[in-house]
């Protein structure tokens, strides 16, 4: 597991946390709620030090099946053919715009952007989230109208969407 390495839960993990089928020891569960797509393991491990938790919990849960690497630092072994490259520039805007989409929903929706969410954790490129973002302005509007969504849609589309 690479430092930079960046998780999120999978279906698998995401029912776990409703469900609690596996029964997870308290710092696990606490560990699987703090991976959330938008940390890297160095990040999410500075945090994990309070619990006592280290690497090994994270892979703890990864052999579970419950987190899954959703960017990873380049292999050696990695064909590029495989998955375009992207850039640096390309990674940042996707953590900010996935950010930004997950406090707009948190702040406006509430669990009734629940559906929303479990999209964001899904979402693994720029245009998966500007998808999103569609749907997410037209449940804003409806919610907080058009005054109020046109701001926070216009600012994430920036993010998503560089200007030249």
């Amino acid at each position: 597991m690479d430092s930079s390495d960046i998780y999120a839960k999978t279906e698998l993990g995401v029912r776990e946390l409703k469900e609690r089928h596996l029964k997870l020891p308290l710092p696990l569960r606490s560990l699987l709620i703090m991976i959330d797509g938008s940390r890297s393991v160095a990040e999410v491990l500075e945090k994990a030090r309070a619990l006592r938790l280290d690497e090994k919990a994270l892979e703890t849960l990864a052999i579970q099946g419950l987190i899954a690497p959703k960017f990873s630092a380049p292999s050696a072994a990695a064909n590029d053919a495989m998955e375009p490259q992207r850039s640096e520039d390309e990674v940042e805007r996707y953590l900010r715009a996935q950010r930004m989409l997950s406090d707009a929903i948190n702040n406006h929706l509430g669990v009734r952007g629940y559906a929303l969410m479990m999209r964001l954790q899904k979402a693994t490129s720029l245009r998966e989230l500007h998808d999103l973002l569609r749907d997410l302005a037209t449940v804003l509007v409806k919610r907080i109208g058009i005054e109020g969504a046109t701001p926070i849609v216009s600012e994430i589309e920036r993010q998503i969407i560089p200007r030249q």
